[in-house]
């Protein structure tokens, strides 16, 4: 969910992005800056214990999160707006589990970060939408397309849910190439 790579500071040069390295292990995370349309990222440097559950823990909480819930119907509406303004498909994740998104699903939304957008919608407080889109087991995703229409392209409904299943099911809802900016009314 995490992706890693490993810089050898004794064959050449750091990287200009890596920044100003003291000494060797030194462990940074490159976190994507939600405002950036350019992908940016803010470097953040890692000084906490070197055993797996420290990192693992340090590697969750600077993921981010592009991940829009919505809360109710009118947050929905806005994320449909959203959506045909920047022309991009959408998927959303209905989910019957309280408490925050899954680091599963936050890795998946930075994946494809721009190229679709992922709403999440808790049952309890989505019961038209469960009931419009005849969604019967938890969780379920719909694909639905960027403008167009409300019926699902695309539907997952697997008890199973591992990361590479939902890779390849928001791989095919997803545009190849990121949207960086809003298409102009000759555009559409």
């Amino acid at each position: 969910m995490v992706k890693v790579a490993y810089v050898d500071t004794e064959v050449g040069a750091t990287p200009r992005q890596i920044g100003q390295i003291q000494g060797t292990p030194t462990i940074k995370a490159f976190v994507p800056k939600r405002s950036s349309s350019k992908n940016e990222k803010t470097v953040v440097d890692y000084d906490q214990g070197r055993e797996v559950g420290d990192l693992m823990r340090f590697a969750t909480a600077q993921m981010p999160n592009f991940v829009e819930p919505l809360g109710d119907a009118s947050a929905l509406k806005s994320f449909d707006t959203k959506a045909q303004e920047w022309q991009l498909p959408r998927v959303l994740v209905f989910s019957n589990k309280a408490g925050q998104t899954s680091t599963t699903l936050k890795a998946l939304s930075a994946e494809y970060r721009r190229r679709v957008l992922i709403g999440e919608l808790k049952a309890q407080k989505h019961a038209d939408a469960v009931k419009r889109f005849r969604i019967e087991s938890f969780p379920t995703l719909l694909c639905l397309p960027a403008a167009g229409g409300d019926e699902p392209t695309h539907r997952f409904e697997k008890k199973e849910t591992s990361y590479r299943r939902l890779d390849s099911f928001i791989g095919r809802c997803a545009l190849r190439k990121p949207v960086l900016s809003k298409p102009t009314k000759e555009e559409l």
